[in-house]
This record gives structure tokens, C-alpha cells and sequence, in this order.
């Protein structure tokens, strides 16, 4: 049986110096998991880079893999700020916000492959933990809410597969044109592509 895996903090930081130190120590994570990938990412080198000292490192985390889930937490709500308000724009103008979304989300992508990479390997241990389902649900929910109000397909087992096929055919293609480092001009005609083929092949609505 897999042993479970703590990733819940200690104590939250709620005062000016402490609030300081979990930055520190999330910002130094971040960056050798950019330059250095999962096998640098050790909690000594970790306290090295951020300036502070181990036993300031356990008094927050109880191992480094609690450290990358608040380092994938982070990255997810940033993501999600930006992303989200596009997602509930009013309006019927669906192939407007799918475009909109899937430009953003390739720009995502491309600004943080090098992170995404290494937090794709480092977090395999993560992804059987309630806390990582919740997260990756929450996100997941509302993609899914707006494509199915965009598909208006009354079958709901084919409206499934519909959703489930846009969104993996979304984050694939995007990780794979965002690995291979291409302009960004390039890149929004990658995603203005991919937003023409699925809004004429669902028929999905303009305003």
C-alpha cells in the first residue's frame, strides 16, 4: 500500500516576517525547479538559495513535497486569475471567449514551460493526494462548464466525450507547441487554428 504523503503546511504564515519567509522559500523553490529541474530540488538547496536556515524551513513544511504542492498552488491560482474572467465573461459570443481562452492559455504555457516540465515530473507523487484532485477539479469545473454551455449538445454521454476531447486536445497541443519554443506571433496562429478547427467542427456559436 502507497504510503500517504503529508503536503498540508505546519502553520500558516500570518505575520509580516513569517509571510516573508514562505515567499522567500516559495520563490527559491520556483526557480530551481525553472534552472535546475526536479533533481535539484532539495530542501537544503532550497534554504541556500532563499537565505534562511532548515529548521526555518520545517517550521512551515513537513518535506519538500509540501513545498511543491504550495509551489503548484501558487502557479495554478496565478494561472487560473487569468484565465477565469475570460471563462465568465457575459455573453453568448462563445467563439469569442474559447478564442480568447485558448490565446491565453497557450501564452500561459509559453511563459512558464521551463516550470511546467519540471513541475510535470516533480509532482507525480502529488497526484493521487485529495489536495491535488481538489485543486486540478476546481480549475477543471468551470473549463468544462463554459464548453459544454458553448456546445449546447442535449446528449449528455456525447457532451462528456466532446468536453473531455476538447480539453485534452487543448492542454496536448498546447504543451507541445509551447515545448518547441516557437515566436509568439507563431504561437497565436497555432491557437487561432486550433480555436477555428473546434469552433466549425461544434458549430459553436458567435454573439
Amino acid at each position: 500500500m502507497k504510503q500517504k504523503i503529508d503536503i498540508s503546511l505546519k502553520k500558516q504564515a500570518k505575520q509580516g516576517r513569517s509571510i516573508a519567509t514562505v515567499a522567500a522559500i516559495s520563490e527559491a523553490a520556483t526557480y530551481i525547479l525553472r534552472h535546475d529541474g526536479p533533481r535539484g530540488f532539495t530542501a537544503n538547496k532550497v534554504c541556500e538559495k532563499a537565505g534562511v536556515n532548515i529548521a526555518s524551513f520545517y517550521q512551515y513544511f513537513p518535506n519538500k513535497q509540501a513545498l511543491l504542492f504550495h509551489v503548484v498552488k501558487s502557479v495554478w491560482e496565478r494561472q487560473f486569475a487569468r484565465l477565469s474572467p475570460i471563462l465568465l465573461r457575459p455573453g453568448s459570443d462563445h467563439s469569442s471567449k474559447l478564442r480568447a481562452f485558448i490565446r491565453e492559455f497557450f501564452r500561459i504555457e509559453a511563459s512558464e514551460a521551463d516550470l511546467r516540465q519540471a513541475l510535470k515530473t516533480a509532482a507525480i507523487d502529488l497526484k493521487d493526494t485529495k489536495e491535488f484532485q481538489d485543486l486540478i477539479a476546481e480549475g477543471a469545473a468551470l473549463t468544462k462548464a463554459f464548453i459544454k454551455d458553448a456546445l449546447k449538445v442535449p446528449d449528455a454521454e456525447n457532451l462528456d466525450f466532446n468536453v473531455n476531447f476538447i480539453v485534452l486536445l487543448v492542454t496536448s497541443f498546447a504543451e507541445r507547441t509551447t515545448d518547441e519554443r516557437v515566436a509568439p506571433a507563431k504561437l497565436i496562429r497555432q491557437a487561432d487554428l486550433l480555436s477555428d478547427m473546434l469552433i466549425a467542427h461544434f458549430g459553436i456559436p458567435s454573439g
